[in-house]
């Protein structure tokens, strides 16, 4: 997905700052784009009023996407009970329980 795209599509979560209707279908139009953040002027559907707005973006957490465990897809019901059995006997600190096997 594309940036614009993207603005428009979480745009409909704001309201317009003249007629306070959602910005559900506004136009957006990007200004400037540099790292760190980019300017649009957005233009509200409803009332047409446009203003500009400083956007700050995010660098993904996983730039190479999601990390291995996460692309392995859901948790299966028999892992969840084998955390669950795993749990149920432990006896521990915090700090043991998260230590991972191999001596770390």
């Amino acid at each position: 997905m594309n940036l614009i795209a993207l603005i428009k599509e979480r745009a409909k979560y704001y309201k317009c700052l003249a007629c306070s209707q959602a910005l559900t279908d506004c136009e957006v139009k990007l200004l400037n784009e540099s790292e760190g953040h980019c300017t649009v002027e957005v233009t509200c559907a409803n009332c047409g009023v446009s203003f500009v707005a400083v956007l700050l973006l995010k660098k993904p957490k996983h730039p190479e996407g999601l990390p291995k465990v996460a692309a392995e897809g859901p948790i299966s019901g028999d892992e969840l009970l084998d955390v669950h059995q795993r749990l149920q006997d432990f006896r521990g600190s915090l700090r043991e329980l998260l230590r991972v096997r191999g001596g770390r």
